[in-house]
């Protein structure tokens, strides 16, 4: 006959391993109830930790990347406004000229103007945005125009005096100027002072600016242009016109010459609006870009947070119906431990 020994030791003790259980097990499903996740997810997803971490990780990059487009956006933006402003700038000279070609404006007056627009010219290229200079190109970190009227005098000027002299062999304020011809000024419109104007003298003596522009990266596999250069035709163009008003003779040019000399910088202004417009409009389709790029982010950001909720999240009216389940259940092993622990042999022996 074999005997089984068991003792109120073994039971209390099997009974405590099974509190410990369950109180931790109590304790999980609160934080599950209280945050709506599964309280070890690591534990919870295994394998599929992985693919959450890697979820969780490309969302973050994409809200980084909308942190970044908010700059490319302002940027944007900022950089449109100042090449709308040129525009109307441009705008406002030719009629200036118009009027000063037609004898309803003095040249002194046509002179003024066009040293005023030349100022303010190099303040909106000047335009920065969290820093960069909008219109440097890839040179964010200089001014784009040089200071045409900076003392001493920029390479700029120098260049404008030194052409007129070496074509007509007298300074442009100079009385002789006079006798200057019309054909003779036009060709030197078209020619040495439009020279001025192109590659490399242009880079060597106006513009610090790059013919590059930033390229931003605004989706995952996306980027646009996000800024302009000081290097665009329109704005060459822009600055030849007020520096040829202003040191090409123009208030000592007989009435011929100086007639010439008006409709050749008008036709001349008549194409920078046009530039103007076209590096604006270049602008607007990195902005539609950039805004659909968000949009699809957005989608993209939902979509994965939804999955992250579905590998993460519990089923709160599951949680709760287990709680408490698990809860009655310890409230038992707390009775039955109690019972055990009250048990004792002297309890059934006969008291003499």
């Amino acid at each position: 006959m074999n005997t089984v020994s068991i003792s109120t030791l073994s039971v209390f003790g099997t009974a405590r391993n099974a509190i410990a259980r369950n109180q931790a097990r109590l304790a999980d499903i609160g934080v599950e109830v209280s945050t709506g996740r599964h309280a070890d997810v690591s534990r919870s997803l295994g394998m599929e930790m992985a693919r959450d971490l890697d979820i969780r990780g490309s969302i973050e990059e994409l809200s980084s990347l909308q942190v970044s487009n908010g700059i490319v956006a302002t940027r944007l933006g900022q950089t449109q406004t100042s090449l709308a402003a040129i525009g109307d700038l441009a705008d406002g000279f030719m009629k200036t000229l118009i009027a000063a070609n037609q004898g309803s404006s003095d040249r002194e007056w046509l002179k003024s103007d066009a040293k005023s627009r030349l100022a303010s010219l190099g303040e909106l290229l000047s335009t920065t945005s969290d820093g960069v200079f909008v219109f440097g190109g890839t040179n964010v970190t200089t001014p784009p125009l040089n200071d045409y009227f900076a003392q001493p005098p920029t390479a700029g000027k120098a260049a404008v005096e030194g052409a007129f002299i070496a074509t007509f062999g007298i300074a442009a304020d100079d009385l002789g100027v006079a006798s200057i011809t019309s054909p003779q000024i036009k060709s030197y419109l078209d020619g040495a002072f439009a020279d001025l104007f192109k590659d490399p003298e242009w880079q060597a003596n106006f513009s610090n600016a790059n013919d590059s522009v930033m390229l931003d990266r605004i989706s995952l596999g996306e980027t646009v242009e996000s800024n302009s250069s000081a290097n665009i035709k329109g704005v060459r163009d822009f600055v030849m016109a007020l520096t040829a008003t202003i040191d090409s003779g123009g208030s000592r040019l007989n009435a011929e010459a100086f007639s010439v000399l008006t409709e050749r910088l008008t036709q001349v202004m008549g194409a920078v609006a046009g530039d103007v417009a076209s590096a604006q409009a270049k602008l607007g389709i990195s902005q539609e870009r950039l805004a659909k790029a968000n949009d699809r982010m957005v989608l993209q950001q939902n979509y994965m947070e939804r999955r992250i909720g579905e590998m993460e999240n519990v089923d709160l009216a599951k949680a709760s119906i287990e709680l408490n389940a698990v809860s009655t259940q310890l409230q038992a092993s707390y009775a039955v431990t109690t019972r055990i622990h009250d048990m004792s042999l002297l309890n059934y022996l006969p008291i003499k």
